[in-house]
């Protein structure tokens, strides 16, 4: 569902911005502002299923440690998130737009920090619809502040600055083995 969910918005975003004949800085604009948004989608709800009691008393019951099923949604979302990206960045390039690897990498970089941010969120409230709200309202600080919020400002790409993707990265794999690690370990934490 949420794989349907990411495509669509990946569909939508032409209809909503301008897609064609851009130089790179333009064309950081809509992988930046829209196409990042598919991280938020598909890594939020790695938790989902077992935020039901009786399905975690399942899932949990059998041979398979529910970490490794974790870390295979995890690995499932981010592949489906860098699929997502490159076929929308060769889809931007065959409508003459100058797309280059970088911009790739760096909408990558804000659809992993955002995604795991939401993923974070959700593996500590036990909820998958309030993960949802701290990556969104970053996304809103982002448009309010600008590049006032330094290296982990979202949309750097659009002023030709590259630098700010790598701490988003590093931040959104740390996010991710936090959230990760304290769903393995959450009986055992109390917060």
């Amino acid at each position: 569902m949420t794989i349907g969910a990411a495509a669509v918005w990946c569909l939508l975003t032409p209809v909503l911005v301008g897609t064609s004949n851009l130089e790179e800085q333009a064309a950081a604009l809509p992988l930046e502002m829209f196409v990042s948004l598919i991280g938020v989608i598909l890594l939020t709800p790695v938790f989902r299923p077992e935020q039901n009691e009786e399905i975690n008393d399942l899932v949990s019951s059998k041979y398979i440690s529910t970490t490794r099923i974790y870390g295979i949604r995890t690995a499932v979302g981010a592949a489906v998130v860098l699929l997502l990206i490159g076929l929308f960045s060769l889809y931007m390039g065959m409508r003459n737009c100058h797309v280059t690897l970088l911009l790739a990498l760096g909408t990558l970089a804000d659809s992993w920090f955002l995604g795991a941010l939401g993923m974070f969120t959700s593996a500590l409230c036990g909820n998958t619809v309030i993960g949802y709200m701290p990556p969104i309202l970053y996304y809103a600080l982002n448009i309010g502040m600008g590049p006032e919020l330094g290296n982990f400002y979202l949309f750097s790409m659009t002023r030709g600055e590259y630098g700010p993707k790598l701490w988003l990265s590093a931040a959104g794999l740390l996010l991710a083995a936090g959230a990760l690690f304290y769903q393995k370990n959450k009986s055992r934490i109390k917060l």
